[in-house]
């Protein structure tokens, strides 16, 4: 298989995906909404806030890390797991992140990216899109694993398994983070058009 194929198949994959209902822009924004809310609820000032956004944001990268070297793993040895297994390995990453010292160590490498702006409401604004594109990223590659790996989609999704393991999670990671982009986008000027 071709990178185009791989491109236009990962594609495509990823848009029947944002057909769920899951997906549709005003689930999205509410849920997105909700989850800030919650967040800066719970802190007390904006620099706890931004600091909480920081967190959320290191531990995001950490999840779609394991979960792209979960399907680097299924394309090395030619095997579609369990969705179960699956769900089993990003059930646990919570608890790895908090029983490491896995934030206190990355949290400083996601500073310069989340904190952009001169005043603490700009860092706060830019955090806040910093942490929507980190879910979106993190939810559109879990979703595709899943894809992935349901049984009724494992025979069109075999000609992943004749590429490299490292063309295939990049091709896949890429459209992630292109789609999470253009749902930014749509939503944002969606809003600043009402």
């Amino acid at each position: 298989m071709s990178k185009e194929l791989i491109a236009k198949q990962t594609a495509g994959i990823l848009r029947a995906v944002m057909n769920q209902p899951h997906w549709q822009k005003d689930e999205l924004q509410k849920g997105f909404s909700k989850a800030l809310l919650q967040i800066r609820q719970s802190a007390g000032s904006k620099e706890i806030y931004l600091e909480s956004l920081l967190r959320n944001v290191t531990f995001l990268f950490e999840n779609t890390n394991r979960a792209k070297a979960f399907l680097k793993q299924c394309i090395e040895e030619e095997k579609f797991s369990s969705q179960e297994s699956f769900h089993k390995v990003m059930v646990e990453v919570p608890r790895q992140v908090k029983e490491s010292n896995f934030l206190t160590e990355n949290m400083p490498r996601f500073k310069e990216l989340v904190y952009k702006g001169s005043t603490i409401e700009e860092q706060v604004d830019h955090a806040e899109m910093v942490y929507f594109n980190s879910k979106l990223v993190n939810d559109l590659m879990i979703d595709f694993i899943g894809t992935f790996l349901h049984p009724d989609n494992q025979k069109p999704m075999e000609s992943y398994m004749e590429y490299a393991s490292d063309v295939v999670v990049d091709a896949v990671f890429h459209y992630c983070k292109a789609f999470s982009g253009f749902i930014i986008e749509e939503i944002t000027s969606s809003n600043v058009s009402k």
